[in-house]
């Protein structure tokens, strides 16, 4: 695709089409309806525009995936950096972006409001007098501040370290609708994608914006604690050809409610390893559905590589598959420290980084307003260190290995969490463990099936997890919380196990 396909994109005659575009809390929105919206949020922009000089950034929050969606296409027709906001945008995410205008898009059913939010109501008011990267005089956003390519940004989970702000651009995005690899054959022959991941991480391109790229219909899926038992009806009614599900949602799915998922054809995971006991239980189950692992940073769009699943898995650990069209792949031994990850005085010896390269790299990190960090080009293409340490399988396909940054320090000893994890992970009867440490201990959390009564399961697991600390705790628990985005909230774990104490250890 090229730019000329992202104006047809933006201003084509998709958006004069009465065809249904979009299904949410009950409600069909056409193609046509849903370019209202947007010409409602580019009213309100153009006003701030009149009002107080040109923007760059605009942040718009909504409670409604279509709020962000529209306001997404109107923010890009005004040639700005749209930061889809649906209401979990903490200070520190606020400073990253330093939207020039914040609006708030409101709808309910079949109609909505448009509101610009007041000086007091954003950190970044004051508008260009009193921000680094501005021109003060004239109060306009100078053009050196974000470059023009740049249209979106994606939020990093924060899973290794502070969240980042990560600056998407046009030919991103294009490249990523352009990636044949992620498409799947539709039932009706125009894609009905599910959506469930949130407007400020990167599984949305590919729920929401490749979706329609591909001239298809998006159906937001009720969160998993809101209305799982939607799901079934929603896929029947709309006949949903595909949905991404982080692997911790895959994983609650299967074991508590499988038939939510029954009959969505493509099922795509990602965001962290997928657990082959998760896949074994889905099959147990009766699910028959095409399994694809997803791998992909946050800092390369969305997905770099995929793997999908055989109907008999006979290896110990998923692959995360072969590089996808517009990514190309090296694996380098570790050398330290090269993305603020690792340590250069005790790499690795579990595999060898994965860097990844091409049009999906994104430009670089966003701070205080302005693009403060460029990723750098190697060979005439954007790399990113990913800090992800794969092996190559006897197929060709690559596994992941664990982290640079996963050694921690227990009691002064060096310990690579992420290779415990690996090796409890692949015991009998244990679901998926997580390593967690705080200030005061560290804790190996095992997921399995039944842990109050499985006192044989407990004694294999304790030998693994104290060959490599006899300092670190064990816990046996039957499901892992997750974040609002679907990857496990290891911090409420924790916060978990302080509330009990000792009491429900093993």
């Amino acid at each position: 695709m090229t730019d000329d396909a992202w104006n047809a994109l933006l201003h084509g005659g998709l958006w004069r089409s009465p065809r249904m575009l979009w299904v949410e809390d009950d409600t069909e929105y056409s193609a046509r309806r849903v370019d209202d919206l947007a010409s409602a949020v580019e009213a309100a922009i153009a006003a701030a525009v009149r009002a107080d000089g040109p923007v760059r950034v605009i942040r718009i929050r909504s409670d409604a995936k279509l709020g962000c969606f529209a306001g997404q296409l109107a923010a890009w027709r005004a040639g700005c950096v749209a930061v889809a906001d649906d209401g979990g945008f903490g200070p520190e995410e606020l400073d990253h972006v330093r939207p020039d205008l914040a609006l708030t898009v409101t709808v309910t059913g079949d109609s909505w409001s448009v509101a610009a939010e007041g000086a007091a109501d954003r950190p970044s008011a004051g508008r260009a007098a009193n921000r680094p990267g501005t021109d003060r005089a004239a109060g306009r956003t100078s053009t050196d501040r974000i470059p023009a390519e740049v249209v979106a940004v994606n939020f990093t989970s924060g899973s290794t370290g502070s969240r980042k702000a990560v600056a998407v651009t046009r030919g991103n995005l294009l490249a990523l609708f352009a990636c044949r690899g992620l498409d799947v054959p539709a039932a009706t022959g125009r894609l009905t994608s599910g959506s469930f991941a949130r407007p400020a991480y990167d599984g949305w391109w590919f729920d929401t914006w490749r979706t329609v790229a591909a001239d298809g219909t998006v159906v937001c899926l009720p969160g998993v604690n809101e209305d799982v038992f939607a799901w079934p009806d929603l896929a029947r009614t709309y006949g949903i050809d595909r949905v991404l599900l982080p692997a911790a949602v895959v994983a609650t799915l299967v074991a508590a409610v499988p038939e939510a998922i029954a009959g969505i054809p493509w099922l795509f995971s990602g965001g962290e390893q997928f657990q082959v006991s998760t896949y074994r239980r889905a099959r147990q189950a009766g699910l028959r559905n095409h399994f694809v692992n997803l791998y992909g940073p946050t800092e390369a769009t969305f997905a770099t590589h995929r793997y999908e699943l055989p109907e008999v898995l006979t290896t110990p650990l998923i692959p995360i598959g072969r590089p996808l069209d517009g990514c190309r792949q090296t694996l380098r031994t570790p050398e330290g420290d090269r993305n603020g990850h690792g340590d250069a005085d005790h790499p690795s010896t579990a595999g060898r980084e994965l860097v990844v390269a091409g049009p999906l790299v994104c430009l670089g990190y966003l701070a205080a307003g302005t693009l403060a960090h460029r990723f750098a080009e190697e060979d005439g293409e954007r790399a990113y260190h990913t800090g992800d340490l794969v092996s190559v399988d006897d197929a060709g396909d690559l596994v992941f290995a664990g982290r640079l940054d996963s050694r921690i320090k227990v009691n002064g000893t060096r310990v690579d969490a992420a290779a415990l994890e690996q090796e409890v992970a692949a015991l009998p009867g244990v679901l998926d463990c997580r390593v967690v440490q705080d200030a005061e201990s560290t804790v190996a959390f095992v997921r399995t099936a039944a842990p109050g009564a499985d006192t044989a399961l407990a004694s294999l697991v304790e030998p693994v997890v104290k060959g490599f600390s006899p300092a670190i705790r064990v816990r046996l628990t039957d499901s892992f919380p997750t974040k609002s985005g679907g990857k496990v909230d290891t911090r409420l774990l924790m916060a978990r196990h302080r509330a009990t104490e000792e009491g429900g250890e093993r």
